[in-house]
């Protein structure tokens, strides 16, 4: 048998579909093999070949893309199609070609039916899982606004009534309803933050930001809790640490404050002891730098480290009786940190307790570091004096990172003593000593007394070290004279060193103070230093504490609030949190304008000159997008601070796209709002003012008249975006609108008839047409109409034909009469 032959004879009976087809895709021979695969028993296949039936049930899409492949002459091919069978639906067949030397091509078939199945229900799956997390993740979100607005009201109600006068009894029933609001809070931020990432929503920044100020403030955020165990906190941050860093300070505070705040919960007593040093450096401009939280609590047990980062998982379940919290802070943590491409986990403390460690390989920043000035006398002689032999050694290695040498510690009050006198004997007393408040003993106030009664070692300089938020410490040290001066612990780099600055540059003598005559007569004038009469113990520190009742400084009241000439427009539709903002307001000076929704702002912004706008975002009639995009449009620059309950990352990108200049998250904290309304206020009077003696044009000014146009939805049409799409080229858009109109009116005009006439594939392309000229423009809600009908197909039925097409209309309505208000047409 000769090869042709044999070609023919294995060709006709295979059992592998097999076809030959030519360079359109035309099928020219085939096998039985492909009639048993391709063909079924439906009445419309008989009589008829296989030619006419497979054109009849390809798609001419599927037709088309296979000419355009076969047109490039490649010597084999591989192609997937789908074949509509009247029985079992569409059958998938992938084709496998190779050409032959007269140009057709020989192809053999195989049945992909089942993988196409399994691939599209995966896909399906898929869609439908995002659908869900979408739709839970809003729900979250409606939810978080909804509870967060009671909550705003409890706290600032609690931060406003703390400020009257209260008994003890009263002062700590407010203080366990703002701690009990604040847990809610926690709660559900933890909550929205694992759904966030569950959802994949969860976004890491990288901006430039201070590692060191970052990991301070994390740090204070729960120091004045673990001052109330009786908690010694450090931080212990290395010298060779980066200052500057690129990455989300956010985030990273987020995970310090959720392993100190367990640090804190899970330790009885003894110390927390926070840590950053660097791990390894990657190349130049990059390295890992590395957290450690170190406790002296219960532990953890060997069984519980491996699962103690999942989700909703906690030591035992006695830990949440005891303990409280959700389990979910450190799975958040380990996210997050995963997120930054870092890596986390838990150690034994050989002292007792954990070590909870992670790394972040943060970029280093591009600017030049500050190079830090040595001290003028780097000779200066100092005492440290701390029973926690920790603190005592970051002190002084920071001490001596600034540029100092000299540097002895105490452990104890007596020691220092000692150490005093040994010191003034060798002729080189010690200038500065800086002693811990609380120590077992003989603490700081007792140490300061006995320093002070001995003229041999009273010329050095005192620094008290006082535990964050310990009661009345400025107002003991003004009154007994002993202090040069105190630091909050833990101490820090930057304040140390303007403590330093300031106390360096000039020797004070302490003059011998009657501790009895200061307590009980703080006015009168010391007695000589020969008429001297002190007791024989010093007064502890408790002793001290019950004699500190700190008087009304009617002073301080009088001098000028912080925000005294500012005026301030706040726009919120809550009665109660409106009524709220308003007090935080006033009672820091400020003068306030209330507005029940963004009309009214609107208004209020044209009839009195204004500072500062705080501006809500859900509000009736106009809400505050549109507000906010009203005033930019008619030339207000005056800032503008959105106050939103929402918890959604885009939130605050929709607000800054508005023009507005910041967001104040809800539930707000009367100091953030405050602190807002002096930085921006300030200095957008400071360039009024500059403005006006220069004679630069100002913002503005109210007017009597009325706002000539609502903003438009930026969803309808976004003016901002389009702007800055054209360049500004206000022509060119006019133009280029003009043209948009005209075809796109024509093109709804053939749509309907594509849609009555039932040619789905034509109805397709032209709502593909409209849909794309509608996103160059920034038409997203027309683009949406018409996206429902271009991916409709021909299931459609007449009634949802004219919704579909009513839809596209309406909005294509609400575009015209944006664009007119906003003068492109």
């Amino acid at each position: 048998m000769s090869a042709p032959d044999f070609n023919a004879f294995y060709f006709s009976r295979t059992h592998i579909p097999m076809l030959v087809i030519d360079s359109r895709g035309m099928p020219l021979q085939w096998n039985k093999a492909t009639e048993r695969l391709l063909l079924d028993e439906a009445p419309d296949t008989a009589g008829r070949n296989l030619r006419d039936i497979l054109l009849s049930r390809i798609h001419p899409e599927d037709n088309t893309r296979l000419q355009k492949m076969l047109a490039e002459n490649q010597p084999f091919f591989t192609f997937d199609v789908a074949i509509q069978t009247e029985e079992s639906g569409p059958r998938w067949v992938k084709l496998i070609g190779d050409r032959l030397k007269n140009g057709y091509y020989l192809a053999a078939l195989d049945d992909i039916t089942p993988e196409k199945t399994r691939e599209n229900s995966l896909v399906l799956a898929k869609e439908t899982a995002e659908k869900a997390s979408i739709t839970r993740s809003q729900f979250l979100a409606n939810i978080s606004h909804e509870i967060r607005t009671p909550i705003q009201t409890i706290i600032g109600m609690m931060d406003l009534l703390t400020d009257t006068k209260l008994d003890e009894e009263q002062t700590e029933y407010a203080r366990q309803v703002r701690f009990s609001a604040d847990v809610m809070l926690t709660l559900i931020n933890d909550i929205l933050d694992f759904s966030k990432i569950e959802a994949g929503q969860m976004h890491i920044e990288e901006i430039e930001f201070d590692l060191l100020e970052t990991i301070e403030r994390s740090v204070d955020l729960v120091t004045m809790e673990a001052y109330k165990k009786g908690l010694e906190v450090i931080i212990d941050v290395d010298p060779l640490v980066p200052k500057t860093v690129i990455g989300d300070p956010h985030r990273l505070q987020q995970i310090i404050l959720n392993l100190v705040k367990n640090a804190v919960k899970f330790t009885p007593s003894g110390e927390v002891l926070v840590k950053a040093g660097i791990s390894s450096a990657k190349h130049e401009s990059s390295g890992n730098v590395r957290f450690e939280i170190i406790d002296t609590g219960i532990g953890i047990k060997p069984e519980i480290k491996g699962k103690l980062f999942n989700q909703f998982m906690q030591a035992d379940s006695s830990t949440t009786r005891k303990f409280g919290g959700t389990g979910l802070g450190l799975a958040i943590s380990r996210n997050i940190v995963e997120l930054m491409n870092g890596s986390i986990g838990i150690a034994d403390n050989p002292a007792g307790g954990s070590i909870f460690w992670f790394e972040i390989p943060f970029t280093t920043s591009s600017s030049l570091p500050l190079k830090r000035q040595q001290p003028e006398r780097q000779d200066t002689r100092f005492l440290l004096v701390d029973d926690n032999p920790h603190t005592l050694s970051v002190l002084a290695r920071m001490l001596v990172s600034i540029g100092y040498r000299d540097i002895t510690v105490a452990t104890t009050g007596p020691s220092a003593l000692d150490k005093m006198l040994s010191a003034n004997q060798s002729g080189k007393p010690f200038e500065l000593v800086l002693i811990d408040m609380i120590m077992p003993e003989m603490d700081g106030w007792r140490l300061a007394g006995e320093i002070n009664r001995n003229r041999e070692i009273n010329q050095s300089q005192l620094f008290l070290m006082v535990p964050e938020g310990s009661f009345g410490a400025d107002a003991k040290m003004k009154l007994l004279e002993w202090f040069n001066g105190y630091l909050y612990k833990p101490v820090k780099r930057r304040m140390l060193e303007e403590l330093l600055q300031e106390h360096l540059q000039a020797s004070i003598d302490l003059e011998v103070v009657d501790e009895a005559e200061s307590l009980e007569e703080p006015d009168k004038a010391p007695a000589p230093p020969h008429e001297i009469t002190l007791p024989q113990a010093p007064p502890t520190h408790d002793e001290i504490l019950a004699h500190d009742k700190p008087a009304e400084n009617t002073a301080a009241a009088e001098t000028e609030k912080p925000g005294a000439g500012i005026t301030v427009l706040v726009a919120e539709d809550h009665p109660v949190n409106r009524k709220l903002l308003t007090v935080f307001l006033e009672k820091a000076g400020a003068a306030v304008i209330q507005a029940e929704d963004g009309q009214e702002a609107v208004e209020a912004i044209q009839a009195h000159p204004v500072d500062v706008i705080f501006m809500d975002i859900q509000m009736p009639r106009m809400n505050g997008y549109e507000a906010a995009v009203w005033m930019r449009n008619k030339g207000h620059t005056v800032p503008i601070i959105a106050c939103t309950a929402s918890a959604q990352q885009d939130e605050k990108e929709k607000c800054l796209d508005c023009g507005m200049n910041d967001v104040l998250p809800k539930p707000y904290k009367r100091q953030d709002a405050i602190d807002m309304m002096i930085t921006y206020g300030r200095q957008y009077k400071e360039t009024q003012q500059h403005n006006a003696l220069t004679g630069v044009a100002d913002d503005h000014r109210p007017n009597a008249a009325a706002p000539e146009h609502m903003a438009p939805d930026p969803e309808v049409f976004d003016p901002f975006f389009f702007s800055d799409i054209m360049m500004g080229d206000l022509e060119s858009a006019k133009a280029l609108i003009g043209e948009y109109l005209e075809q796109t009116e024509s093109h709804l005009a053939i749509l309907a008839e594509d849609l009555a006439s039932g040619n789905s594939n034509a109805a397709s392309q032209t709502a593909h047409l409209i849909k794309g000229s509608s996103v160059n423009i920034t038409a997203k809600r027309l683009a949406d109409a018409a996206e429902k009908i271009e991916h409709a197909g021909s299931v459609l039925t007449n009634e949802q034909k004219n919704r579909l097409l009513a839809e596209v209309h309406t909005e294509f309505e609400r575009l015209g009469k944006a664009l007119a208000a906003e003068g492109y047409r």
